[in-house]
């Protein structure tokens, strides 16, 4: 993670330190369409489509016989040839779906060990977010914080605020370089939910990006208490070096104490990775109890690329 002097500023790598230039580019992917496809399928990064017909402002609710005075536009004529009888299809004025998204950028985040740090990738989700939700014609706010505060972001339909909401995100983002300490987010993470369960009302799309590191029972009860009435999303940054260590004698500090670590010293090396896939099973299973999808992005592969492959999964479903 090396830096250059740049007009006496250390200039860093845009996979170590984002830029809003870097960031602005999602929009080009997202307007394109190369990006998302166009799928009646979840959107993982900015709640339901539950209709192919979201551009007129319907949201399909069901197939009902045919009664005089439908719009013969909206005849199901693969249940009207099943059942011999003419069926339409009814549709709801669609309620209008705005996203809240939370941006972790404290220090737990400064981290990566081959291509981006996760600071860095969960600023890209949060603009793959942010585009998205203005695309398809909905307001977008949210929340990003550190260890020095937050900025909070009132929901609004417009692209000037998300260029003012990715610069908040780059403001946070690039003082990350600079910590001397890293300290576990879990209760600076509880108090941004906290402020995010007040400000959201129902109907919401919350999308939680941060690596989720350490979350206790009062994380998992503001998530719950959110998905109750508005769509809850998680997006948990990893690095590999979460997953599996490599082999060899390596020196761990969590920069007050270290110890020497070896896979093959009493099985390490297998209790590592089965810790993360434990963890990750775990938390999967839990929140989709409560319908909270839980999507995992790793700091190795671009966003883009990663939301194409959740997408394509989806599709196969």
């Amino acid at each position: 993670m090396l830096g250059f002097k740049q007009n006496n500023e250390i200039a860093y790598p845009v996979e170590v330190v984002t830029t809003l230039q870097d960031l602005m580019r999602y929009e080009f992917l997202v307007q394109s369409g190369s990006l998302l496809p166009k799928h009646p399928v979840y959107a993982i990064l900015a709640g339901r489509h539950t209709s192919k017909l979201r551009g007129r402002g319907l949201d399909f609710e069901e197939v009902r016989q045919y009664v005089a005075g439908d719009d013969i536009r909206n005849i199901d004529w693969r249940v009207t040839a099943r059942t011999g009888k003419t069926h339409s299809k009814v549709f709801n004025e669609e309620k209008e779906r705005p996203t809240f998204i939370v941006v972790d950028q404290s220090s737990f985040m400064f981290f990566g060990s081959q291509r981006f740090v996760k600071s860095v990738s969960a600023a890209h989700a949060a603009a793959v977010s942010a585009f998205y939700t203005i695309k398809r014609g909905d307001r977008v706010g949210g929340i990003v914080f550190n260890e020095e505060g937050y900025d909070y972001i009132a929901p609004k339909r417009s692209k000037a605020l998300v260029q003012h909401f990715l610069q908040t995100v780059v403001s946070r983002n690039k003082v990350l370089p600079l910590r001397k300490t890293v300290q576990a987010n879990t209760s600076l993470l509880n108090t941004m939910l906290q402020r995010t369960q007040a400000a959201v009302t129902h109907d919401y799309v919350i999308t939680v990006i941060s690596d989720f590191s350490m979350i206790d029972e009062q994380t998992r009860q503001y998530l719950r208490n959110m998905s109750n009435h508005n769509d809850v999303i998680l997006i948990h940054i990893y690095d590999l070096l979460d997953e599996k260590l490599p082999d060899g004698k390596l020196i761990l500090s969590d920069g007050k104490r270290q110890i020497a670590w070896q896979n093959s010293k009493n099985r390490w090396g297998a209790k590592y990775p089965k810790n993360f896939t434990d963890m990750r099973k775990t938390l999967t299973e839990e929140f989709d109890r409560y319908r909270i999808p839980m999507v995992f992005f790793n700091t190795t592969e671009t966003i883009e690329d990663q939301v194409m492959q959740s997408m394509g999964r989806l599709l196969r479903r």
